[in-house]
């Protein structure tokens, strides 16, 4: 499927939508226009949810004349189609149109009327980055993204990449088997908090892990040696056919990529390995990029 064309120039307001909050920030040609974060409730009414991403937008958008929306937002969810099919968080949105939805609440305002399209929130951090990235050699490039799960984007010059161009079934990694099990189980943060509390005892979340590693606690420094060899591993097979030229991290659990970086970039040798210096703004960039013909770059990108 192809999304929208738009043949003009001007700005998209590109919204990143995660399971805690929502960032809302207006793109044109130059990079990205000031952001604005909002904390979201997960557990929350649909009706508390949608106004809370409404008025992000609208505040992101600012006094900047934008004309479209482009969504980075987590699966699972139809992208096409604009519908929602949560399971964990964000769960009272479920089968409800959130295009529909805002509009509704659009009415009257700048973003009156406005088409929005939808990109998985892996493959819009793979994007993003790509587009900062192209001008240096990069055609083919994997993001992944390591949070509470194992994502994945397969770029090629531009467009999520096809499984004749070497890409894993649907695009995700996650569901590759490894160790009896499949990847996810093993690379992502609850991975990291089974792990410790096996060794130590101790219930800790990643973020309370990686601090402990910066202290120089041996438990916690193993734990992420051992995430960095087991993403290496699981990935292998699948680096192998895609053959990117870049593999770049993104996601809570690359803030702690100095703790295993050397057997992911020993384990997946000799292709180039880097984390992200842009995280979450990669997101955005990648959700505006869905109208690339707006900024001024290239044809629109089919959806995943």
């Amino acid at each position: 499927m192809t999304f929208p064309t738009v043949t003009f120039a001007g700005a998209v307001l590109a919204l990143d939508i995660g399971g805690t909050h929502i960032t809302a920030a207006s793109v044109n040609a130059s990079g990205l226009g000031s952001q604005v974060r909002l904390p979201v409730n997960g557990e929350a009414s649909a009706p508390e949810i949608l106004d809370t991403w409404a008025e992000a937008a609208l505040l992101g958008a600012g006094q900047t004349p934008v004309a479209a929306v482009g969504v980075s937002v987590p699966g699972p969810f139809d992208y096409a189609g604009g519908t929602a099919h949560f399971e964990h968080k964000l769960h009272a949105l479920t089968g409800l149109n959130i295009s529909a939805a805002l509009r509704k609440r659009w009415i009257g305002t700048p973003l009156d009327g406005l088409p929005i399209s939808y990109l998985n929130d892996a493959v819009a951090f793979a994007l993003g980055e790509f587009t900062v990235r192209q001008g240096r050699g990069v055609h083919r490039l994997l993001g992944l993204t390591l949070g509470t799960g194992l994502g994945s984007g397969f770029i090629v010059d531009g467009h999520p990449g096809t499984a004749e161009e070497g890409v894993s079934s649907g695009g995700e990694v996650w569901q590759l088997p490894f160790r009896g099990g499949v990847a996810e189980d093993f690379t992502c943060a609850p991975a990291l908090r089974r792990a410790y509390q096996a060794l130590s005892g101790e219930d800790l979340d990643a973020r309370q892990i990686a601090q402990l590693a910066e202290t120089g606690d041996d438990r916690a420094r193993q734990v992420y040696q051992d995430l960095g060899r087991d993403l290496a591993a699981a990935l292998s097979p699948c680096v192998q056919a895609f053959r990117p030229d870049l593999i770049v991290l993104g996601g809570q659990v690359s803030r702690a990529w100095a703790h295993f970086e050397m057997p992911l970039r020993a384990g997946l040798r000799p292709f180039k390995v880097a984390c992200s210096s842009l995280l979450d703004e990669a997101n955005l960039l990648g959700a505006a990029a869905l109208y690339r013909p707006m900024l001024g770059l290239s044809p629109p990108l089919d959806a995943r």
